[in-house]
């Protein structure tokens, strides 16, 4: 038995850094789309269904609501869009039980997305009872009070990367 679970070891750490990477491939990605598409009038429809829905819903002084509001302007398509090209691809190259992984993990991660991005704008979220949700939640609502700022959704060290990080009480200086 203890021989089997040391042969086994390899293997699930091997699936362990699977899933890490796929993870953090995943919320790239959608810090890197929310930033660069989302915001841009060159992402087309993207961009006009998050400026006109969700930014719209949740702006300035009303951030949460009593339900999530804005589901006709779902932007959740155009994210899959980049997954299952990347899905297909991982298919030809990974061995089955690596791919099987990763199909896991980026599933969990977009789930993770959609349920963060809807809990931080409910009232009453069962995951406000935590701190670390509380201080996220505070850094995309500074994204929506300063849509140039905070692109992440759940990592926001991607915006220290991308140089769009804004603290809660970051006060910037106005050029006149």
């Amino acid at each position: 038995m203890l021989q089997t679970a040391v042969h086994l070891l390899p293997q699930l750490a091997l699936y362990l850094v699977t899933a890490l990477a796929t993870h953090l491939v995943m919320s790239f990605g959608q810090t890197l789309i929310h930033y660069k598409l989302a915001h841009h009038p060159m992402g087309g429809q993207l961009f006009r269904s998050h400026i006109n829905f969700h930014h719209t819903h949740y702006a300035k002084d009303h951030l949460v609501s009593s339900a999530y509001l804005g589901d006709e302007g779902n932007t959740t398509p155009y994210f899959l869009i980049p997954v299952f090209l990347i899905g297909a691809f991982s298919y030809f190259v990974l061995p089955i039980d690596l791919f099987v992984v990763e199909v896991c993990a980026c599933a969990a991660s977009f789930y993770a997305h959609v349920l963060f991005d809807k809990a931080y704008h409910v009232e009453g979220s069962w995951l406000q009872r935590f701190a670390w949700f509380r201080r996220k939640q505070e850094l995309h609502f500074v994204h929506h009070r300063h849509a140039n700022s905070n692109f992440a959704v759940i990592h926001f060290f991607w915006d220290r990367c991308f140089g769009t990080y804004r603290g809660p009480g970051t006060v910037f200086k106005t050029v006149n």
